[in-house]
């Protein structure tokens, strides 16, 4: 390593190049932008080349910068996987785990999973990003991340929890002013809360008669990359909306919302943990996996609750 740089400077300028800004850099080092800057300015010096451009509206790595970048994440992983290794021989769990959670799934029932678990490990500290569905852990920073449906070949690890479905929903008040679909057809004549992430193309891909798929295309009302807003509208009469069952749960018990067409619902898909193999021995990770493997029974209480509720 080159005098003066520091393994500080290197965890900031991957920071800065994966968030593409330097108060997001700040943000999750938890720092200030201006200690951000002046680090990534003494590296350079230090390197004698620029590795970012600041000319565009994003700041971004110079063609040596990325190539730097990539070097320091896996120096970045190695003195992780050495640190993890001494921890292993510690009783004591602790330190920082970095959590990624699709959007979808950052508000609801779930994010109490993680709650419960920082309550139990109270010296861990954890960072959790709600955004990225396919965060890229073997270029990141995070340590683990939840990921729904079938997973594609990686070199990741994973770790199947459980599953869930989707739900068709909406509120009593909505339902009293439209009338209740009766049949997946039903729905072209009633106003569609579209996810721009799952659902960008407008239709739902729903179960018809025998358990073959059927594309259905609601009357769109509006649409949102936030799963959450979009069931705020559905609560407010706005329209139905496909919402995952941890996020509809509590309304749906509540009363707030209404299943429509449970019949019909998408099948379940899967829902696994997943991390990078350089964290496979991270006292914190495997904590994790197993807090969620005794907490978080296969199927879920989710989709039982609602079906229950729905009858």
């Amino acid at each position: 390593m080159s005098e003066g740089i520091e393994l500080s400077d290197m965890a900031t300028f991957v920071a800065v190049v994966e968030t593409a800004s330097f108060t997001e850099a700040a943000r999750r080092l938890q720092t200030t932008k201006s200690v951000v800057s002046r680090r990534i300015g003494e590296l350079e010096k230090v390197l004698g080349v620029p590795l970012l451009d600041r000319s565009s509206r994003s700041v971004r790595a110079t063609e040596v910068g990325a190539v730097y970048y990539a070097k320091c994440v896996r120096i970045l992983e190695s003195v992780g996987a050495a640190h993890d290794f001494v921890a292993g021989y510690s009783s004591t769990v602790k330190g920082r785990l970095r959590i990624a959670l699709p959007r979808e799934l950052g508000a609801g029932s779930l994010p109490q999973l993680f709650n419960d678990f920082a309550a139990a490990f109270p010296d861990v500290l954890l960072d959790v990003e709600i955004g990225d569905p396919q965060a890229n852990l073997s270029d990141s920073h995070f340590d683990v991340a939840l990921r729904r449906g079938k997973l594609g070949d990686s070199s990741l690890v994973a770790r199947a929890i459980t599953a869930y479905r989707h739900w068709l929903c909406a509120s009593p008040t909505y339902l009293r002013q439209h009338a209740t679909p009766q049949a997946p057809a039903d729905l072209a004549a009633h106003d569609g809360l579209i996810d721009a992430d799952n659902d960008a193309h407008g239709y739902w891909t729903l179960l018809a008669g025998g358990g073959e798929a059927q594309v259905i295309r609601p009357r769109e009302r509006l649409r949102s990359s936030s799963p959450a807003y979009l069931l705020e509208a559905a609560i407010n009469g706005l329209g139905i909306a496909l919402l995952p069952s941890p996020l509809a749960l509590q309304s749906v018990l509540d009363g707030r919302l209404r299943v429509v067409l449970p019949q019909h619902a998408p099948l379940a898909e899967p829902l696994s943990l997943v991390y990078p193999r350089s964290r496979r021995a991270s006292p914190a990770v495997q904590s994790l996996l197993n807090f969620f493997a005794e907490r978080l029974p296969n199927p879920a209480p989710w989709d039982a609750q609602i079906e229950a509720a729905s009858k």
